[in-house]
């Protein structure tokens, strides 16, 4: 259709036609291989023509028709995210918080860009200032440790930022972006490495197994403050 028209409507003489737009376009269409090669060379056509042939274009040819391998693996990628979640992404959850030094020293939106760029995805957040008690109960597992009492007072001294990360192995992965509990082992390029010195001043709290991930959650967390949300990115993320 499309040669038939730039054949009979828009042929000029050739001498007297300046080139201005060659299209080539290779389709296969009802699985016979065909090939329609369409070339302006000689042919003056003006912008609003050749915005019809486009939307031509578009209107008749599928993806399939134009790059079948593409098509197939992009419908497959869309299929699974939408109907089986879970083929594509760990729906594995961490909790992060920014501690009072973090917060005193602008870290967190370096902190949360880090895990942002990595691939994984926010579903909660919240600032807040601890209370004895809530500090208390979030390290209750070191409450037999002789710096137990140091540690809820510093991490009740200042506001804190709670988060809930998502993602494919995220608890594991958090903890390699946050690095070593004490700054002086942690490796350059990772949060501890890069912004702490003392392991008492160590910028962030992550969750050390998928278990104490789902405590710390459920303990700063309520069901209707975690977000449920897709991420149009996930298939660029996950395969």
């Amino acid at each position: 259709m499309f040669h038939q028209l730039l054949s009979s409507s828009l042929r000029v003489p050739q001498h007297t036609a300046k080139p201005l737009y060659g299209i080539s376009v290779h389709m296969d269409e009802m699985g016979r291989t065909t090939k329609a090669l369409l070339v302006a060379r000689h042919t003056l056509i003006t912008p609003f023509v050749f915005l019809f042939l486009v939307s031509l274009l578009l209107t008749y040819a599928s993806p399939a028709s134009i790059c079948p391998a593409h098509s197939q693996r992009f419908n497959s990628h869309f299929y699974n995210y939408h109907h089986h979640p879970n083929k594509t992404m760990s729906s594995e959850r961490t909790f992060i918080a920014i501690k009072p030094d973090g917060v005193q020293r602008g870290l967190v939106g370096e902190i949360i860009s880090r895990f942002e760029r990595k691939g994984f995805k926010l579903v909660a957040l919240k600032m807040l200032q601890p209370t004895t008690e809530q500090a208390q109960g979030h390290y209750k597992d070191l409450a037999s440790k002789p710096f137990f009492e140091g540690l809820v007072k510093y991490f009740s001294s200042g506001p804190i930022v709670c988060m809930v990360w998502e993602g494919k192995n995220v608890v594991k992965s958090g903890r390699v972006l946050l690095g070593a509990t004490n700054p002086a082992d942690s490796q350059p390029g990772t949060i501890r490495g890069d912004y702490a010195v003392d392991v008492g001043r160590n910028v962030c709290h992550g969750s050390d197994s998928v278990e104490s991930a789902q405590r710390e959650v459920a303990f700063w967390f309520k069901v209707e403050e975690i977000a449920s949300w897709t991420s149009h990115s996930a298939c660029q993320i996950y395969e």
